[in-house]
């Protein structure tokens, strides 16, 4: 039986500093060189997420932006982006101007990713985006008005707010025509919450059932924590969560392993390839 092992990030594999522990590289790294079939989905831009990923020597395509990005870390290209319709994101500006909110609009124009704002009157994004330059050292581009730039292959449209700021934008959007929308707490802080805004075209179950119809996969096993995730327990034929996940992901999953401070996912791979179960 051929199988794909699939880890969300944030909260799942990364501990609370977002960084991949030094017992976590080994065992999966082990595990990969054994010719275990492994890869990551997470709601990461490919700016932070190829950088956190960098100590695993993943060879198959990794799922990034919600599904929205599939990119071939051997090629170093992108096999699959899905483009909001300029018009659904002037819809989505509008929608975001008329709440007095903020937001991070992301393109990929000829396999260069591009993060562009122009305000950063929110308290909230003004943190993430200079978190993100300094750790990751991710370039913004600022511009006049977002609308500007609603024709440039826009990817992804992100908000990062207290959840009552959000709340009502998120239910709106249930009536917005050709969007996927995620909205879940920030893992990092309990005070805010992530809207995270797509193609209908995408999603992370879409892009799992993609790499299980492209590797011929007769087995798919994922791990996870948030409500983003409830993406791969549809796309999967077995579903864990962490410990620290989200109770009501914690009730869809077979199990719940260790959490991602004990290296969770890496020591359930171990035990696993030590009872040999994986072929």
């Amino acid at each position: 039986m051929k199988q794909l092992f699939v880890s969300d990030l944030d909260g799942t594999l990364l501990d609370k500093n977002a960084e991949i522990s030094d017992t976590t590289a080994e065992i999966i790294n082990q595990a990969i060189a054994s010719g275990i079939h492994f890869t990551v989905s997470t709601a990461r831009t490919p700016t932070t997420a190829l950088k956190i990923i960098d100590k695993l020597n993943i060879q198959l395509p990794i799922m990034m932006m919600n599904g929205v990005l599939i990119y071939d870390p051997l090629q170093k290209t992108y096999l699959q982006k899905a483009i909001m319709n300029e018009i659904t994101v002037m819809v989505l500006l509008g929608l975001i101007k008329l709440k007095g909110l903020n937001c991070f609009l992301y393109s990929l124009k000829e396999n260069q990713f591009f993060a562009y704002y122009d305000s950063v009157d929110s308290i909230s994004l003004n943190y993430f985006r200079n978190e993100r330059i300094m750790k990751y050292d991710k370039k913004f581009t600022e511009v006049e008005d977002l609308s500007l730039i609603a024709g440039s292959d826009i990817v992804y449209c992100m908000l990062r707010e207290p959840k009552e700021k959000l709340e009502s934008l998120y239910r709106e959007l249930s009536v917005v025509k050709g969007v996927n929308a995620e909205f879940y707490q920030d893992v990092y802080s309990e005070d805010y919450y992530m809207l995270e805004i797509y193609s209908d075209q995408a999603s992370k179950k879409e892009a799992l059932n993609l790499l299980r119809k492209a590797g011929r996969y007769d087995h798919i096993t994922s791990f996870g924590d948030n409500l983003n995730d409830i993406a791969l327990v549809e796309a999967s034929d077995s579903f864990y969560a962490v410990s620290n996940a989200h109770p009501d992901l914690q009730n869809m999953a077979d199990e719940v392993i260790l959490s991602n401070e004990e290296d969770g996912v890496a020591r359930f791979i171990e035990q696993i390839m030590q009872n040999g179960e994986m072929k």
